[in-house]
């Protein structure tokens, strides 16, 4: 999978920098460029606008189609490389008309990841605070005839929980290729709740329900399962065992699975207190939280600490710590080298060296 970045260039991306679903291997994703304009959106459920003060990543509210370099870079795609072209991060309410689907297609647009949230006009139009979040339903039959598209639904308390049922039969009715299914992720400064154990159950049972009637396909990404307790990779547990201390450090929905996975190794959750609220993946961890939790563990004359490798941006945590200003600080103050991995069964193999 790869990313088109802003100077032209292929950049390779992993499943954890989309949205942890398994994604065909010739994906070319078309992010937002510093060039779009904003989405014009105030979402009940935007991360933007629930962030801890020490976030030091302060992204603008962009979206895709609100660039008038979008078509070239399309374009530009389609000429250089044979990979199948998807744009992404956009709701869809500004720049987009019959017009721009069309001139989207001339490109050589494939498939479009579309906010989408609901199939209901008024809803949609509350949930997003934009009056014109109410045309894009309309434009569905026109989209869905020229590329592949997928939709994405935030589940929301009082929004699009309770009728889930009715908008997965919209989508399918309306010839949507693919629906995702996300449950809001909600911070201690958000403006609403989580979804409760019996939503989330509620909202699994009625889209598997409907995958067996409908054609559309309906994923239930990860982070779902894991906030039901029932994630898991499917890989069988690793027999390890060190001789020296040994620390795996982790977020509170993974900690469940990297315990079964390395029952002979110290596993440890690491609760973040930066975000509060539900916000429990390993990918969110902050330099903070980490830290917090190795000051808990013995101090040793040698040790490994494993991280997990997504709680980096290039080299910098989201509030700010620098991968090696990190990990040389928990080495001279508790005696640990550290490591990272991107997945569990990358770890077997950093502990060989050892």
């Amino acid at each position: 999978m790869y990313e088109l970045t802003e100077d032209y260039k292929l950049r390779k991306i992993t499943k954890f920098e989309l949205d942890m679903v398994d994604e065909r291997d010739d994906l070319l994703i078309i992010p937002p460029s510093s060039k779009a304009g904003p989405c014009g959106n105030d979402c009940v459920f935007c991360y933007l606008t629930q962030n801890p003060l020490q976030m030091i990543y302060r992204v603008a509210k962009h979206d895709t189609l609100n660039d008038h370099q979008l078509e070239k870079r399309i374009a530009y795609a389609r000429e250089h490389y044979d990979l199948w072209i998807r744009v992404t991060d956009t709701s869809a309410n500004v720049r987009f008309d019959e017009k721009r689907i069309e001139s989207l297609y001339k490109a050589g647009l494939d498939e479009i990841q579309i906010s989408l949230h609901t199939t209901k006009k008024e809803v949609r139009i509350k949930l997003m605070h934009n009056r014109n979040a109410g045309k894009v339903i309309d434009l569905i039959p026109k989209i869905v005839e020229h590329f592949r598209m997928i939709a994405d639904i935030i589940l929301t308390p009082g929004y699009n929980v309770n009728d889930i049922g009715e908008i997965l039969d919209d989508l399918d009715s309306f010839g949507v290729h693919e629906v995702r299914l996300f449950p809001i992720g909600v911070t201690r400064f958000s403006r609403t709740r989580a979804l409760t154990r019996e939503e989330l159950l509620f909202v699994k049972n009625v889209a598997l329900e409907k995958q067996k009637e409908l054609d559309i396909k309906i994923i239930i990404p990860p982070i779902f399962q894991a906030l039901l307790g029932e994630f898991t990779t499917g890989l069988k547990p690793f027999d390890i065992d060190m001789n020296i201390p040994t620390y795996i450090l982790t977020g509170e929905l993974a900690y469940p699975e990297m315990k079964r996975l390395f029952p002979k190794l110290n596993v440890v959750m690491v609760k973040n207190e930066v975000f509060g609220g539900n916000i429990g993946t390993a990918g969110l961890l902050t330099g903070y939280d980490i830290l917090r939790t190795v000051k808990q563990l013995p101090e040793v004359d040698l040790g490994i600490l494993l991280l997990p490798e997504v709680m980096f941006h290039g080299d910098v945590t989201l509030d700010g710590w620098r991968r090696e200003e990190l990990f040389n600080k928990i080495l001279i103050e508790k005696g640990y080298i550290v490591e990272t991995a991107l997945e569990p069964q990358d770890i077997p193999k950093i502990l060989e060296r050892f």
